[in-house]
């Protein structure tokens, strides 16, 4: 399969008003979410369940924060890998940064992180009112996809349990060429070590995906209404390798700005293998493990293996070999 060969991408609408539970339309977009995560590690949802005007509204949102001074965006402090301000310079520029709002669908949670980046102003209503409702519509659609996968395994008296368990990480991110003009691709191929991410963005292109079936990278098409669903490190665990972890990255040679908007699903408790992953093709090959614990162990491990999605495999798997 070829890299141009895009009538067999796993684009999935998943906006239709007649996907409810049990009916026809439910049942083979469940069978569709499930066969490309197995097949590739992520699918582009379709979705427009939500205001016209909210894709603009975050735009314009993660402008405004972007485009505070470093030593404000420093603040956005955080102990857990990936949540809170990162930044990369390139000849004393930065191409890349990001800040992330952790529990973003707490708007208590969204009001203490405004107060944080603007502490002289109380008119940050807006500001905190948008980012609920993008990290609100968001968890709708990873919470779908949930029961979806999850109904699809034949495990859908867990998927309940594993919602209300659920932390939501939103990330608000900027993307440059290199200040010389040529294309930045320092950005390396990764796994995320959620359990499921959704990326979203504006109407520059960059993001590269990995096909695990074909071994083939494919560009997403960035549209208001497209999804990037993409499966982490503690979904490939939980479904016993039936899901793997979807390598990324991003290539970026516009000379306009990207924006991006990364939704990422931690559980707050323990993550276990189901005993109805695993038979004699799928032996048991993960310990269960904390989410958390998961990520502290990202920060203690060299930059190639951070971006490996084996990492998993050394901190809870059976066999603690690998080769990256």
């Amino acid at each position: 399969m070829g890299g141009n060969e895009t009538s067999e991408l796993p684009i999935i609408n998943l906006s239709d008003k007649n996907l409810k539970p049990d009916t026809e339309l439910w049942i083979s977009t469940r069978d569709s979410v499930r066969e490309a995560m197995e097949h590739h590690g992520w699918f582009v949802a379709e979705y427009n369940r939500f205001p016209t005007e909210l894709h603009q509204s975050i735009l314009d949102a993660a402008k405004e924060l972007l485009d505070l001074p470093p030593e404000v965006k420093l603040k956005n402090e955080n102990h857990k890998a990936g949540h809170g301000y990162i930044t990369m310079i390139s000849d004393g520029n930065p191409v890349h940064e990001g800040l992330g709002i952790d529990q973003v669908n707490d708007i208590q949670q969204c009001r203490r992180f405004s107060r944080l980046m603007w502490p002289n102003h109380h008119d940050n209503d807006h500001f905190c009112e948008t980012v609920h409702a993008y990290g609100k519509m968001q968890a709708e659609l990873e919470q779908l996809v949930i029961r979806m996968l999850f109904e699809s395994y034949n495990l859908e008296r867990h998927a309940e349990k594993h919602i209300s368990g659920s932390r939501y990480l939103l990330r608000l991110l900027k993307y440059r060429r290199l200040p010389n003009g040529e294309p930045n691709r320092k950005f390396i191929s990764h796994t995320d070590k959620s359990f499921i991410s959704i990326l979203h963005q504006n109407n520059i292109n960059g993001l590269m995906l990995k096909s695990e079936k074909y071994d083939v990278w494919y560009p997403f098409k960035p549209s208001p209404t497209r999804f990037a669903v993409i499966a982490g490190d503690a979904i490939m665990a939980w479904s016993n390798d039936r899901i793997k972890a979807c390598y990324h990255k991003v290539e970026m040679e516009s000379v306009e700005v990207r924006y991006s908007f990364g939704f990422f699903s931690f559980q707050q408790g323990m993550i276990s293998t189901p005993e109805e992953m695993v038979d004699k093709d799928h032996p048991l090959a993960y310990k269960p493990f904390h989410h958390d614990g998961l990520l502290d162990f990202y920060e203690t491990l060299e930059v190639h293996l951070k971006a490996h999605r084996t990492m998993t495999k050394v901190y809870c798997g059976i066999q603690q070999a690998y080769d990256p």
